[in-house]
């Protein structure tokens, strides 16, 4: 083979290696001409960075945890690193997105490819529009452009967006996005990383902790649904978005809190308790009552359970 046929086939073998590596997803394309001109509100988490530095520490293989905000419910994502570019889950706050895509840049010296926002609310969104400048591709399920832009967020309209499943590829690892169904927002992106056994599951998922206020835009049998499809994923470590890592035992134990405080709340709804008896009347196990945040978070969860109970019921009327 002569000289000029060698290199060619060189040539060819490379651009072959360099298709194979190459960031590729499964979403669709977002116009966001569309979005151009829209009105947003002030960005919440301007000095948010003064009082709480951010930080990035490993997590497991190639997988880091970034957080940021003061006390134990922190804001934190995955960041997954490859040789080709990182790919981030949410952001958290603006300053800290900032600080999150310069170090990253500092610490392995790759650009931020993809940022998946899991769902669309405010804390979780901010800082993507840091991301989305600097060249990033912003992901999300389909559901989270109208409150986007109907709520005027001042973070990222997403690139690309998916209904049931959308599969990101960079750096020869893969990342599968799954909505499973409206739990904690109709927007919902479970984050699964296969290989390193690894999920994102942001605010539906806890570890003993309690979930926040009344549940905050919530929908009970999804976030049940939810559960039971992440404790059939084969994953030993669960980031949450706040506090710290989780198990999927964790999630068998909130799946068995949310369950039982329905049923409660139904059961002493049909009995025809008003809502100043039914509260005071709700019994707590004695594992639930040790959660983080239980005695701030108890009457609220209560009342989250009865307004979703009694809307959602009818008897002989």
């Amino acid at each position: 083979m002569n000289l000029f046929k060698k290199t060619l086939f060189a040539a060819f073998g490379l651009s072959l290696s360099l298709a194979a590596t190459a960031a590729s997803d499964t979403g669709v394309t977002v116009d966001q001409s569309k979005y151009a001109n829209r009105q947003v509100l002030p960005d919440f988490t301007a000095g948010m960075c003064d009082n709480a530095a951010p930080t990035l520490v490993h997590l497991k293989d190639n997988l880091y945890r970034h957080t940021n905000g003061a006390g134990l419910a922190v804001h934190s994502g995955i960041v997954m690193i490859t040789k080709e570019g990182a790919l981030v889950v949410d952001g958290g706050a603006t300053c800290a997105s900032e600080w999150l895509n310069a170090e990253i840049k500092r610490r392995f010296n790759v650009p931020v490819k993809y940022v998946v926002l899991t769902h669309a609310h405010a804390d979780h969104m901010a800082g993507s529009q840091v991301f989305q400048k600097a060249g990033a591709t912003i992901v999300a399920n389909k559901r989270a452009i109208e409150p986007i832009v109907g709520e005027k967020i001042p973070y990222a309209i997403p690139n690309r967006v998916f209904d049931k499943d959308m599969t990101i590829s960079l750096g020869g690892e893969t990342v599968k996005l799954h909505h499973v169904s409206p739990s904690h927002s109709d927007s919902m992106t479970m984050v699964l990383f296969p290989r390193q056994k690894a999920l994102q599951c942001t605010d539906v998922c806890q570890n003993k902790t309690m979930p926040y206020n009344d549940f905050l835009d919530f929908y009970y049998p999804g976030w049940i649904a939810t559960l039971d499809w992440i404790l059939d994923q084969d994953v030993d470590i669960i980031d949450i978005g706040h506090y710290t890592p989780a198990t999927k035992a964790d999630q068998a134990a909130l799946r068995n809190y949310m369950v039982d405080l329905h049923q409660q709340v139904l059961d002493l709804s049909r009995a025809g308790q008003s809502w100043d008896q039914l509260y005071r009347n709700v019994k707590f196990s004695p594992e639930v009552q040790k959660w983080t945040n239980f005695n701030n978070m108890k009457t609220l969860n209560i009342m989250g359970m009865y307004r979703w109970v009694n809307n959602h019921r009818r008897g002989m009327w």
